[in-house]
């Protein structure tokens, strides 16, 4: 279960029925805006997730809500396949290492790997990140894979010296 947090000034006046709301995924920091529904019982919302409101002058004043979210990722809708596919042409050209530069990541990461969690930094890095990838962004995640193996069917395709 995904936990939320907002301020309690992203709070529309009436929270009742749909809102635009500004969340922070309290697990990966991501900020976004979503149409949603809040309430402060569970049993008022068909799929409540935990959602935390903050306010005060320090935000140190915690009140525990529940969100439901209407529009999961909002900013991937729609897959733009001209930028997967020149993003694939990257991947292919240019240097496969990704670099998160994070202190804090890089503990982290090393503790698993240390504690035999993880064979390596990289294969850590790789799971965490196709499973995030998996659940935050399962549309994608789609387009990439029929975009790869329409790729390998003409890479094959070619191969043969067949033209489809």
């Amino acid at each position: 279960m995904t936990e939320y947090s907002t301020a309690e000034e992203n709070l529309p006046d009436d929270p009742n029925g749909e809102v635009q709301l500004q969340l922070t995924d309290t697990d990966t920091k991501e900020i976004f805006v979503t149409r949603a529904r809040v309430a402060r019982t569970e049993t008022e919302l068909n799929d409540p997730e935990p959602l935390t409101v903050v306010r005060g002058p320090h935000e140190n004043i915690q009140e525990e809500w529940y969100v439901e979210i209407l529009e999961p990722n909002p900013e991937l809708e729609e897959i733009d396949e001209t930028v997967l596919r020149d993003c694939i042409d990257y991947s292919r050209t240019e240097s496969n290492v990704i670099n998160a530069r994070s202190e804090d990541a890089r503990a982290m990461v090393q503790y698993l790997v240390t504690v035999d969690e993880f064979d390596s930094v990289s294969d850590a890095v790789r799971t965490i990140v196709n499973e995030y990838m998996q659940d935050a962004y399962p549309e994608l995640l789609d387009a990439y894979l029929d975009m790869k193996a329409e790729r390998i069917r003409e890479e094959i395709s070619s191969s043969f010296g067949e033209n489809r």
